[in-house]
């Protein structure tokens, strides 16, 4: 049987080749981010709409309980989250119960923030980490400003700025977005405020790993928003107009997937001519 046909070939083709195709369907998106068609999610949409139904001067809060091994999911949540609420001209009260949480927000924040022109203290601040979650959100419920000694992530007295201008509790906050990667989490905020009538108003921006349980409180009504995971945060990228790294990601997923899809595609038809060829040559 001559062994010269496409599908021997395609049969024999070097692996490297294979490899640099799959380079190039992961790179291309990650470089440039398509846009590729999403499935977008109700409590998605419905988490931007809560955020665009306050008006300009609402403070709001976001609770960036994160590290590094989240940051793939929840870094691209907290740029757009704080792009569409400086962009909504609300007051951004940034705290975090996580020991890398303040830092990291001031690394992924602080340049985006200030390339749109917001000035740290009157637009926006970092409380910096506190640890004791349940009596800092406890104290907050009275005083603010004594929660948290008076002093932001520099140091800085917080009742001196601006932007802490009408926040003497928690209950005057608008709405808070918590990061959720476990524990402290938006249920550590929904325990503190919720069950307490403070205030209703939380929205849970959650990993993957998050999702079911993080659901079933949207669900309960524990929670007014839900945005979950690398696709809740592509979509979120998408419905603020701030396409980023979350979209290029799952760009890239998606042309990864579709070049697996292709190759085994070819493989089985490449196998099953093979065979065809092989009967036909022995006279079956």
């Amino acid at each position: 049987m001559e062994e010269n046909t496409i599908w021997h070939k395609l049969s024999n083709i070097d692996k490297r080749i294979i490899y640099v195709v799959m380079l190039f369907a992961v790179m291309i998106p990650l470089l440039k981010p398509l846009g590729l068609p999403l499935v977008y999610q109700r409590e998605v949409i419905d988490t931007l709409a809560v955020i665009r139904s306050f008006p300009a001067g609402t403070i709001a809060y976001m609770g960036c309980e994160v590290d590094v091994s989240n940051s793939a999911e929840l870094r691209p949540m907290m740029i757009a989250l704080a792009k569409v609420m400086f962009e909504l001209e609300h007051k951004i009260i940034i705290g975090g119960f996580w020991t890398d949480g303040c830092n990291l927000a001031a690394i992924w924040l602080g340049p985006v923030l200030d390339s749109m022109g917001a000035v740290y203290g009157e637009h926006y601040v970092i409380l910096g980490h506190r640890s004791s979650p349940t009596t800092i959100l406890d104290t907050a419920r009275i005083d603010w400003i004594d929660a948290y000694s008076d002093r932001d992530i520099n140091n800085m007295k917080l009742s001196e700025m601006k932007v802490m201008e009408g926040l003497a509790k928690a209950s005057d906050l608008g709405y808070a977005c918590i990061m959720n990667p476990g524990s402290p989490g938006t249920a550590t905020y929904t325990t503190a405020w919720t069950a307490t009538g403070t205030m209703s108003m939380i929205l849970d921006f959650c990993t993957s790993g998050m999702y079911i349980s993080a659901g079933a409180n949207y669900q309960a009504g524990l929670t007014k928003g839900l945005v979950g995971g690398l696709n809740g945060a592509a979509q979120f990228e998408m419905l603020v107009n701030h396409p980023d790294k979350a979209v290029r990601s799952m760009d890239a997923q998606a042309f990864g997937h579709v070049a697996v899809i292709v190759f085994l595609i070819i493989g089985n038809v490449g196998y099953l001519n093979i065979k065809k060829l092989e009967r036909e040559a022995k006279g079956e």
